[in-house]
């Protein structure tokens, strides 16, 4: 059965991100991930139609992603995932990537995956024949995370978003001031302690996608 998650997404400041750091931290744990701050690295893939792209951008409520994901620059474990989003529910699907058919899919080779019978790289093959999914984007992100066990919680701040070609900024559409995002994730309910903390800040809810800021910017693979 497919386990569908909340996520909830702000824009903040700095001064609101430092506030909220010290409060998630009285009663959170860090991510077990690198101390709970870490690098993020992604490469998005779209179709000849740029189908996922303009599914974010003209806010669809049934929407998809396809990308690969590692960290700290590190190619010991890699992730290709496809995150699939009805409204403000999410869940993920994914199978773990050697670094030689990471090499391939950022190369545009998506010749492996045609033979391989996993469920995930069945549906990811259809989509490469019919509409030719090829590597779109590539971009990394700071990401400082943080854990509540009661209703699954996972609070993040993401900041420094950037490619080759790009500087550190914090988003698009960005409120004066913002500096980062806070994304919060859940699953059937958002404990009341933490609800608490996030009333009252500096918070600017938005329906943000990292994907679609990169590529708005002119930046392609």
């Amino acid at each position: 059965m497919t386990k569908y998650r909340n996520e909830l997404k702000f824009f903040m400041n700095s001064h609101t991100a430092l506030i909220l750091k010290q409060r998630f931290a009285a009663v959170m744990r860090p991510d077990s991930h690198s101390g709970g701050v870490y690098q993020v690295n992604s490469l998005y893939l779209d179709d000849m139609y740029d189908t996922f792209y303009n599914e974010k951008a003209h806010n669809a409520y049934s929407r998809d992603k396809y990308r690969v994901r590692f960290y700290n620059n590190d190619l010991s474990f890699i992730r290709f995932e496809n995150k699939h989003k009805d409204g403000e529910l999410s869940y993920k699907t994914s199978v773990v990537l050697t670094k030689d058919e990471y090499h391939s899919i950022a190369d545009g080779d998506m010749t492996f995956i045609l033979r391989s019978e996993h469920p995930l790289w069945q549906k990811v093959a259809n989509l490469h024949r019919l509409r030719n999914l090829r590597p779109a984007v590539v971009f990394t992100y700071t990401r400082e995370a943080y854990v509540y066990a009661p209703g699954n919680v996972r609070v993040t701040f993401d900041s420094n978003i950037y490619t080759d070609t790009m500087t550190p900024t914090p988003g698009n559409d960005a409120p004066p001031g913002a500096t980062g995002m806070l994304e919060v994730k859940f699953d059937r309910f958002l404990p009341s302690v933490i609800k608490e903390m996030l009333d009252g800040q500096a918070l600017v809810q938005t329906a943000i996608s990292k994907y679609c800021y990169v590529r708005e910017r002119g930046f392609i693979h």
